[in-house]
């Protein structure tokens, strides 16, 4: 049987939440500000913060990772992230250290008139968090960390979108990607890229991993649910030297 989830969305990110043998794990938070309507959207729900035991963040940008410190605040749970996440976290800072851009002109002038009208819209700032000892750090596919706990799936290590980018791959074949992919709305022209990319080759071969590996549903953080299909008919589609410097 194929595990529960539930989506939740307290803000422009997608959470979803998975049902483990005692309690659920989260993937992904929101930004900052987003704190309080998750606690709405899990008591309508009826769940309790107690019951939410992990936390997998699938990168560390600030619309991921934003009230991680409150919710750790809140209650006890494992956060898992890639290793190379550990020292962006601690920074409090979206990562703008290995290059990347904007996918395309229509995103950058999205971004760029948000940045006109709402001058903090972009910041790209969240509280720092110190990884602790009992966090798990993965540094290549696992599944160990998802089979002890009840979840049938498999973590795997998609970079791209960031260096520390990872997806979970559910045994039924639904795909929790965060940024690798994105459904966002046609006339942006993404063609299912995330606004913004690290390394668009490095992102491609995570799409390609994502193919073979059989996954069938894609549920990215921002945007509705599709279907695998849309990834092998758009990979390659756009080049790095097609990203636009942002910062």
């Amino acid at each position: 049987m194929s595990n529960i989830f539930i989506k939740l969305k307290s803000g422009k990110t997608n959470s979803y939440l998975i049902k483990a043998d005692n309690g659920y794990l989260l993937i992904d938070t929101g930004y900052e500000a987003n704190y309080n309507g998750f606690l709405k959207e899990i008591t309508d729900n009826d769940i309790k913060l107690k019951e939410i035991n992990y936390l997998l963040l699938t990168h560390h940008h600030d619309d991921h990772s934003g009230f991680v410190k409150e919710l750790l605040d809140d209650c006890e749970l494992k956060i898992i992230v890639h290793e190379n996440a550990e020292k962006l976290l601690s920074k409090g800072e979206n990562d703008k250290t290995n290059g990347g851009g904007i996918i395309n002109r229509k995103m950058y002038f999205v971004f760029k008139f948000g940045q006109w009208f709402i001058p903090n819209l972009f910041n790209l700032n969240f509280p720092p968090l110190k990884l602790r000892g009992k966090d798990v750090l993965v540094n290549k596919d696992n599944n160990d960390i998802l089979k002890r706990i009840g979840i049938k799936g498999n973590i795997l290590f998609t970079p791209g979108h960031t260096i520390d980018s990872i997806s979970l791959l559910m045994t039924d074949g639904s795909l929790f990607c965060g940024d690798l992919a994105a459904n966002l709305p046609s006339w942006l022209d993404t063609k299912y890229c995330p606004p913004f990319v690290t390394d668009l080759e490095q992102l491609y071969k995570s799409w390609q991993k994502i193919i073979d590996s059989r996954a069938q549903k894609i549920y990215p953080a921002h945007g509705e649910p599709f279907e695998v299909e849309k990834l092998r008919s758009h990979i390659d589609k756009y080049e790095n030297e097609d990203l636009i410097r942002f910062f």
